[in-house]
């Protein structure tokens, strides 16, 4: 990201920069983790939730004609849509209720700044992964579609939606924790190595800019709706 004075530029054009919080340069991961957290605990709550959700997505799938698994590729551009559209407004924007607000905008983007972005310790992924109930909400959020979708072509088309809806979410947190892991073990896994990861993550970093962080660089898995919406954070 290229700094020009007190701006930065998003395809092109220049907007203000927000100066960072001070709070940021105070903030103890510590203190904001309950005494008894297990990240295992909560891996294992998001499978469990996932693997029913997946179980359900599979009963109403198998009911499905095979012209409509053509469309799990829309239904992924429709996960990333609504991947943008939540990270932009809910989680960026202090909208009622404001849990996802205060848990993303107010607590991991103090933790997890720009030049700070590695956990140091493994229950701090408590401050990356998103609880449990977190994830039913945006299930709720995509109910709809899913509705629609039942309405338009049957069951089994909901079943493919409800399948590619898991699956992205897994997708999502997977990457999300990965960008959020130091590089030594990155590059021991050899994932660090991968020069896509490496955009991906350089991607999301540039989002943790603290004055940056509710106007750009959205998209934590495939950056299409930044494109598409023109929030990506490019240098000039």
């Amino acid at each position: 990201m290229t700094l020009v004075g007190s701006h930065t530029r998003i395809m092109g054009q220049a907007t203000a920069t927000t100066p960072a919080p001070p709070a940021a340069a105070r903030f103890d991961r510590g203190e904001h983790l309950p005494a008894d957290y297990r990240p295992g605990r909560q891996i294992a709550q998001t499978l469990t939730i996932a693997a029913a959700l997946a179980a359900l997505g599979g009963a109403l799938a198998a009911r499905a004609r095979p012209i409509d698994w053509l469309l799990m590729p829309v239904f992924f551009v429709v996960a990333n849509f609504i991947e943008w559209m939540v990270h932009r407004n809910p989680m960026h924007r202090p909208l009622t209720p404001r849990i996802m607000y205060r848990n993303h905008a107010q607590l991991h983007h103090l933790a997890f700044t720009e030049t700070n972005m590695p956990i140091t310790v493994t229950p701090e992924l408590g401050l990356v992964m998103m609880p449990w109930y977190t994830m039913l909400g945006l299930f709720l959020i995509a109910s709809p579609i899913l509705l629609l979708a039942g309405f338009l072509r049957g069951p089994g088309l909901a079943g493919i939606f409800l399948l590619a809806a898991v699956a992205y979410f897994l997708m999502y947190e997977a990457l999300h924790a990965l960008y959020h892991l130091p590089d030594a073990t990155l590059d021991r896994a050899g994932i660090g190595r991968l020069r896509a990861f490496r955009r991906r993550q350089a991607h999301h970093r540039r989002h943790h800019v603290l004055g940056r962080m509710a106007h750009v660089n959205f998209n934590v898995t495939f950056p299409w709706m930044d494109w598409l919406f023109q929030t990506t954070e490019k240098p000039e």
